[in-house]
């Protein structure tokens, strides 16, 4: 037999009302958002009748995750699942001694999304023998659009350069984001994903610790090549399946032959946390936010100021066109999250790639 979940909602005025949906019947993509439900009936159109009930229905994949009725105004504050839903609002007009056999009456319908940890919300109003209409506000992504074009026009007059941006809303935004680089030192943040997906549901050891630690925060490369002999070639690529990194190539023979692209890395930093076990998430996002001073070149000192918590990883070398110089970060803030990749070659020094992370990073938080 299904198992059934009990949803309990309370209005600010009006009874209980308890709904049983089937497990399962919110969406699973993951964190909650906020829904914010209101209706209320314009009672100064003459078709109104005193004591008429209106229904409010919030449906995903086509069944009733949530309900609300009352003869009076409705409003409501939901916690469901990020995700698509539907909202439905109707009346059935009676003089309070409503059945479910009256028919229904000025229905109405909109879909509205709902993002983890972000706040929508639907206003509802019905005018009897008129119908309903339903105004749905949603959030604004994060970074805004005009800031997002800003930082991929600032980088198309830069060297070999390439931008991605997942913002709050979940999309992709960039510039040549598909555009393969090696890796550099950014690969370390998947080296450390691989290494305490290895350790399950234990945590890290001292000895683990002794050189995932370095690895990130200091950027030590004799750190990096004991994680690489522990993870391996097999371990970062289901690192880069796992993470949904479509232009990672793994070379073999040493972490440093990895390639990837900007769209790569802001699918992993996105969810870095999520893709290590639960007892390890707070060791991995420490670690990544604990990054050495020296090697603080790049997009923390504008998230922070913003009030952006930042996990990240940086990465240099010199190749065969010139300075190689990456940065790859997450960004929460009040339950909300985007990535942001810089990733750049040829460019004529380090302190010229650093120039671009930091321009990217002003005009994404300025």
């Amino acid at each position: 037999m299904a198992q059934r979940r009990l949803i309990v909602i309370v209005a600010a005025a009006g009874a209980l009302v308890l709904a049983v949906a089937p497990a399962g019947a919110g969406p699973s993509s993951g964190q909650r958002g906020t829904l914010t439900l209101s209706h209320r009936v314009d009672t100064s159109d003459s078709l109104y009748i005193e004591g008429s009930v209106s229904y409010l229905r919030l449906k995903h994949g086509g069944r009733v995750v949530a309900r609300r009725s009352g003869s009076g105004p409705i409003h409501t504050r939901l916690h469901p699942h990020g995700g698509l839903y539907r909202v439905v609002s109707y009346q059935r007009p009676c003089d309070g001694n409503c059945s479910t056999l009256d028919p229904p009456t000025d229905r109405c319908s909109k879909r509205v999304r709902v993002y983890a940890g972000e706040t929508s919300a639907v206003r509802a109003v019905t005018r009897p023998g008129n119908g309903c209409t339903i105004r749905v506000a949603e959030p604004a992504a994060f970074p805004p659009a005009r800031r997002i074009r800003a930082a991929r026009d600032y980088v198309r007059g830069r060297a070999v350069s390439s931008l991605a941006v997942i913002d709050t809303h979940g999309r992709l935004h960039g510039f040549a984001p598909h555009r393969r680089y090696v890796t550099a030192s950014v690969v370390k943040a998947m080296l450390l994903v691989g290494r305490l997906r290895q350790l399950g549901n234990h945590l890290p050891s001292a000895a683990d610790r002794a050189v995932l630690e370095p690895m990130i925060e200091a950027s030590d490369n004799d750190a990096a090549d004991a994680a690489y002999s522990w993870v391996g070639d097999a371990g970062l690529l289901a690192v880069g399946k796992r993470a949904g990194m479509h232009d990672l190539v793994v070379p073999g023979g040493h972490w440093g032959n990895v390639q990837f692209s900007a769209a790569d890395q802001a699918h992993l930093f996105l969810g870095i946390d999520r893709l290590v076990p639960p007892r390890s998430r707070g060791y991995a996002l420490h670690v990544l936010s604990s990054i050495a001073s020296y090697q603080r070149w790049g997009f923390s000192r504008f998230s922070l100021r913003r009030g952006w918590h930042t996990f990240f990883k940086g990465g240099w070398r010199t190749t065969g066109i010139g300075s190689l110089v990456h940065e790859a970060a997450l960004f929460k803030r009040g339950g909300r999250r985007f990535s942001l990749v810089v990733l750049t070659d040829g460019n004529p020094s380090h302190d010229y790639g650093t120039e671009t992370l930091r321009g990217v990073a002003q005009r994404i938080f300025r």
